[in-house]
This record gives structure tokens, sequence and C-alpha cells, in this order.
């Protein structure tokens, strides 16, 4: 007998596509963060500068990190869409990791003006959208992965076949072996 969903209900397979469509906004806004300003440095009203680097994007300042991460979130989406909870697991590894490039590699530089600061006494430097955009994604990828494990405890279930079986011959009809 199986029992049925109410009406408006969002079943487990709608969830965990609406997860997997979220981990993928995660990865393409770690993709964003590469290739968009992470921190400016400005001096007066102006950051344009002559022979002085004044907007670090997410690839001065990690390289291909968080491209890298992002292509992994993308097929460690794919597993979980399937159901693979190492694949799940893998996600919240992926959000964690971009949360620590934010917080650990980029927050405690947002306010450092480094060479343009020592030549300029008016300089400031501030977090703009590639810190956001790195922050969000890997917040994102953490509450995707994290929700698919949660959502998919106790969703392990015996295959028809072995209950058909269980059910057609019962342990006390078998012949005991000997």
């Amino acid at each position: 007998m199986h029992a049925r969903l109410p009406a408006g209900f969002v079943g487990p397979s709608a969830l965990r596509a609406a997860l997997a469509a979220t981990a993928l906004v995660g990865a393409l806004l770690l993709v964003v963060a590469t290739f968009s300003t992470i921190i400016q440095i400005t001096v007066g009203t102006t950051s344009r500068l002559a022979n002085l680097d004044t907007e670090l994007s997410g690839a001065d300042r990690h390289g291909p990190a968080l491209v890298l991460l992002a292509a992994f979130a993308v097929a460690m989406t794919a597993g979980a869409l399937r159901g693979a909870r190492p694949a799940m697991a893998a996600l919240v590894v992926c959000g964690i990791a971009g949360l620590l490039i934010s917080l650990v590699g980029d927050l405690p530089h947002l306010n450092d003006t480094g060479q343009v600061g020592v030549l300029y006494s008016d300089a400031r430097a501030a977090p703009r959208v590639g810190y956001y955009a790195e922050t969000l994604g890997g917040i994102l990828l953490v509450i995707a992965g994290g929700v698919m494990l949660l959502a998919s405890t106790g969703t392990v279930r015996e295959a028809p076949e072995r209950r058909r079986d269980a059910e057609s011959h019962p342990l006390e009809d078998r012949p005991a072996s000997t």
C-alpha cells in the first residue's frame, strides 16, 4: 500500500532537483568571483593609478582555485542529483573550501591598501562584488549539500526484488542447510 503525498507537497526528487540547482548557482558564483573584483583600492575618488594594481580579482588572489572548485562542485552535483551521498558530502566540502578561501584568505585583507597605502595617505580598500559572490557561492554549496544529506537519511529501502522474494519464501519454509 502506497501513501499519497498531499497536493502541493514537494517530493524528494523535486527537492533534490531544487537543491541541485542551488548547488549549480553556488558553483557559478565561484566562477563569477574568479573574474570579478574582490578588493578595490581607491585614492580619493579614483581607483585608476598609473603602474599600481588597485583592483584585485579572484584570479589575482587565488589563481584558478575557485574555477577548479566550481568544476568539481558541478561534477558532484550530478552525482548528488542521482542520490549519491558521497557526492552530497563533497558538495558540503566544496562549500566549506569556498568559505575558507573567502573568510580566511580574503576577509583579513579587505581593508589592506598595500603599496598604494604606503604611497598615498588617503588610500582606502573595500570589498567588491567578487568577495560577496565567492562567499555566497560557498554558502549555497554548503546548504545544498547539507540539506541533500539530511533529506536522504533514512530513505534507504530494501530493493523490491528482495521484499517480494522474502514474502514468497519466508525463512520458516526454507529447507535447513546442512
